[in-house]
C-alpha cells in the first residue's frame, strides 16, 4: 500500500509540473502579447492576453490544491481537485471541438479582416468590427509588420497594391515590402530595375500556412490536454479510493488522543 501511495504521489505531483510548465508558458505569452510594441496583432484586441493570463492563474491554483492534496492527503483538497480536472476537462474538449468544427469558418472570417486590413492601408483609426466598444487600430502598422515580417507584399501578390485606395500613388509599393536583405535604397517602385528589390510573393498563402498550423496545434494540443488531464482525474480517484474512510473536511484523528 504505501508503494502505490506514493506511487500515485509521483504522478500527481508530476502531472502538476505540467500544469505550471503551461500556466508559465501561458502567463509569458499573454504579457508579451500586452506589452507589444510593435502595433501589429496586439492593436486588434487584448482579450486574448487576458483569457490567456486567466487561465494560467487557473491553472496554478489548481496545482497547488493538487499538491496539498497529495503531500497531506486530505480528501477535501483532493476532491476540490478532482472537480477542478472534470472542469479543466470538459472546457478542453469542448474546445478541441469547437475549434475541429469551426475551422473552415474561422479562416474564412481571418481572410476577410486580413483583405479588410489591405483596403485601409494609410488609414491609422481603423474601428475594430469585432469589438462592441470603440476600439481603435492602426491598419496601416498592421500590414506593414505583417509585410516585412512574412516577407510578403499585397493579399495575392505585390500587383494587388495598384488597384487598392492606397496605389493612386501609381504604381508602387508600400516600403515594407522592400527586400531588407539587400543594402540598396528601397523607394517601393515595382519598374523592371527595381522590382528585384521588393518581394513579390502574396500575403495570403504564407499566413494562411501559418494559420492552420497554429489552428491545428491548439485543437490538437487541447485535446492532448484533455487526455492527460483525464489521466490525472483516475490517478485522484485512486487517491480517494484509498482514502475512502476519511471524512470530508475533517483529519483523520491520532488514536492516541485523549481529552484532558
Amino acid at each position: 500500500m504505501g508503494f502505490c501511495s506514493a506511487s500515485l504521489k509521483c504522478l500527481l505531483f508530476v502531472m502538476n509540473f505540467f500544469f505550471w510548465a503551461a500556466a508559465a508558458f501561458m502567463m509569458y505569452a499573454g504579457i508579451e502579447f500586452i506589452n507589444s510594441k510593435d502595433g501589429g496583432f496586439a492593436q486588434v484586441s487584448a482579450r486574448p492576453a487576458i483569457i490567456l493570463i486567466t487561465s494560467a492563474s487557473v491553472l496554478i491554483l489548481g496545482g497547488l490544491i493538487g499538491c496539498l492534496g497529495a503531500i497531506c492527503e486530505k480528501k477535501t483538497c483532493l476532491g476540490l481537485y478532482l472537480v477542478f480536472l472534470v472542469s479543466v476537462l470538459i472546457v478542453q474538449a469542448s474546445i478541441s471541438g469547437i475549434l475541429l468544427v469551426n475551422r473552415k469558418s474561422t479562416k474564412s472570417s481571418f481572410d476577410s479582416f486580413l483583405k479588410d486590413q489591405f483596403h485601409q492601408y494609410g488609414n491609422n483609426t481603423v474601428p475594430d468590427s469585432n469589438s462592441t466598444d470603440d476600439v481603435y487600430f492602426n491598419a496601416t502598422s498592421f500590414v506593414d509588420l505583417i509585410q516585412s515580417d512574412v516577407e510578403c507584399c499585397g493579399y495575392h501578390n505585390y500587383t494587388d497594391w495598384f488597384d487598392l485606395p492606397w496605389g493612386g500613388k501609381g504604381n508602387v509599393v508600400p516600403t515594407s515590402c522592400c527586400n531588407t536583405t539587400m543594402n540598396v535604397n528601397c523607394t517601393g517602385a515595382t519598374d523592371k530595375e527595381h522590382l528585384k528589390f521588393i518581394y513579390t510573393q502574396g500575403c495570403k498563402e504564407p499566413l494562411n500556412k501559418a494559420f492552420k498550423f497554429a489552428f491545428d496545434f491548439m485543437a490538437y494540443a487541447a485535446l492532448g490536454l484533455a487526455i492527460f488531464i483525464f489521466i490525472g482525474t483516475l490517478i485522484v480517484i485512486g487517491f480517494l479510493c484509498k482514502n475512502k474512510d476519511q471524512a470530508f473536511g475533517y483529519s483523520q484523528m491520532d488514536p492516541q488522543y485523549t481529552d484532558a
